[in-house]
């Protein structure tokens, strides 16, 4: 059994990220990732201006800055009854840029692979132990490796937590569809948060001819807003959605977490925008896909 320093379960940015890194301080280094990239995920395709450092160490932010993407200079809120409160974002050469994900995790695996990560793709994990060494064993179907570390890159419903009884408990179901439709004429190059009475939809270009579309809201309304985004986007009945079924989880932590509903949210845009002075000030935590 090949036996490595540390693997990491997930591929995507946080552990493509990760691979680097360790490969480049000299630790053989694994990742074990369920998809064949490239590959499209539910997500909003944005990218944090907190990210720019990050990608200039991993030497990825020119490339990046060279495939196709959006520049983003607002984030416009929408209430239920149509009020809007826009925030400019600062206009500079590290700002809030959207990209697809098939593009931008592309480039974060291929970089740990660059610098001396092994990279599997389509290896799911089915089983986590410790060994009597002390190590990890980490079955995949049909092979098994050894590490002295591993990480959960997985996501929100990880499969490490999971196989080793961490995985907290589910508080509430979410349903998110995506997809990536012709950009609206003078949509502008703004992110839109839009809140409904059935969940809040997320808008983004992506690049000069798509639109990245977003919906979360519960099992049993996100029918409803598919509904909706076709009615407001001209879309066809038979538009493909990606989806991702999620469940907000209590947090691992000892962490105060402040929460409000769209229904909130909403209405602090209505009382700002009645008001039309001031700034609005949210600490807002939503179940929106993730990685």
């Amino acid at each position: 059994m090949e036996t490595f320093d540390v693997a990491i379960v997930g591929g995507g940015p946080a552990g493509s990220t990760c691979a680097a890194f360790c490969a480049e301080a000299g630790l053989r280094t694994l990742v074990l990732e369920r998809e064949k990239f490239p590959r499209e995920k539910v997500c909003g395709d944005c990218i944090n201006p907190a990210s720019w450092p990050v990608l200039e160490k991993l030497e990825l932010a020119e490339q990046i800055r060279n495939r196709p993407h959006g520049v983003l200079d607002a984030v416009e809120f929408i209430a239920m009854g149509g009020q809007k409160l826009r925030a400019d974002l600062p206009r500079r050469d590290n700002g809030m840029i959207s990209v697809k994900r098939s593009l931008f995790d592309h480039l974060l695996l291929e970089r740990a692979r660059t610098v001396g990560a092994e990279i599997r793709e389509e290896a799911t994990v089915i089983a986590l132990d410790r060994t009597a060494a002390k190590n990890w064993k980490i079955d995949i179907v049909r092979e098994a490796f050894a590490a002295r570390i591993i990480v959960g890159a997985d996501g929100r419903n990880s499969t490490v937590a999971r196989l080793r009884n961490l995985l907290p408990r589910p508080e509430r179901e979410r349903v998110a569809l995506q997809a990536h439709i012709p950009l609206p004429r003078d949509f502008g190059d703004r992110i839109v948060l839009q809140f409904l009475p059935e969940g809040y939809s997320g808008q983004a270009p992506v690049n000069d001819s798509e639109l990245n579309l977003c919906l979360v809201g519960t099992p049993p309304t996100i029918s409803s807003l598919r509904n909706w985004a076709e009615r407001e986007f001209k879309l066809a009945a038979e538009q493909a959605w990606r989806k991702n079924h999620s469940r907000r989880r209590s947090p691992t932590c000892n962490t105060r977490i402040h929460s409000c509903s769209s229904r909130d949210v909403s209405r602090a845009i209505v009382d700002q925008s009645n008001r039309a002075r001031g700034r609005l000030i949210a600490a807002v935590r939503v179940a929106a896909p993730t990685s």
